[in-house]
């Protein structure tokens, strides 16, 4: 081997969020940065397989079979998977960007458009509590997303809770933030949330807040639920 040297080069590794800034049609999908090479992780868990449903990045189901959340929905194979959950409604948040509904007549689909970067207004989430009332009295199972389901999808799961669930707003946010990590990580989250809070309960005598234990049960469910779908 003569005077050659080798030197083993250390490999440096992160995972990072696709951005709509990075990249619109990769939006909400993950990629690998090894050094200076960059893997995109795919999102079809079984790359080498053809299947005709799998589920969208950050799927998860919030109350099993009533509402889950996920990060943007980006092919057919995606909203098959969400039709075989019996999802029968999905409310898209992105504005200006459409999952391919049109060819899924199974599927009703609602868009309620709140700009990235910002939190659904007290009107937004209301147009977005009746979309739910309308779904329980049709018997129908909803799924919401944004880019990534965490910001505008968290602030509207946590209105969920506080609404038909009579959590207060800590209570509401923090199960969510357990069910879905990463979610409603901002201020303008919170407030957002606390804003509905005080549009609901203003001349309201009804009560607020669940004891520790219904927040474990609403947790445990969700997260069992989501593992038997994935795993």
């Amino acid at each position: 081997m003569g005077d050659e040297e080798y030197v083993a080069r250390e490999i440096i590794s992160r995972i990072e969020n696709i951005t709509e800034q990075d990249d619109k049609s990769l939006a909400g999908a993950t990629k690998e940065i090894r050094n200076e090479l960059t893997v995109f992780i795919p999102e079809n868990p079984f790359p080498d397989i053809e299947v005709d449903a799998y589920p969208p990045l950050k799927f998860s189901w919030v109350i099993p079979k009533k509402i889950a959340a996920m990060a943007f929905p980006r092919n057919k194979e995606n909203l098959k998977f969400l039709i075989d959950q019996g999802i029968s409604v999905l409310v898209t948040l992105t504005a200006g960007k459409k999952p391919p509904v049109d060819d899924m007549p199974r599927l009703r689909w609602v868009e309620i458009p709140v700009e990235e970067f910002e939190a659904p207004s007290v009107d937004q989430i209301k147009k977005f509590i009746d979309v739910c009332k309308k779904a329980d009295k049709n018997g129908e199972v909803m799924g919401v997303h944004c880019r990534q389901g965490r910001s505008r999808s968290g602030v509207m799961l946590a209105c969920y809770l506080i609404h038909f669930h009579r959590f207060e707003p800590d209570q509401a946010m923090n199960s969510i933030r357990m069910i879905r990590p990463g979610s409603l990580d901002a201020e303008e989250h919170e407030e957002a949330v606390g804003r509905y809070f005080e549009y609901l309960s203003e001349d309201n005598p009804v009560r607020f807040g669940v004891s520790g234990d219904v927040m474990e049960e609403f947790i445990q469910a969700a997260k069992e639920a989501t593992k038997s779908v994935l795993s």
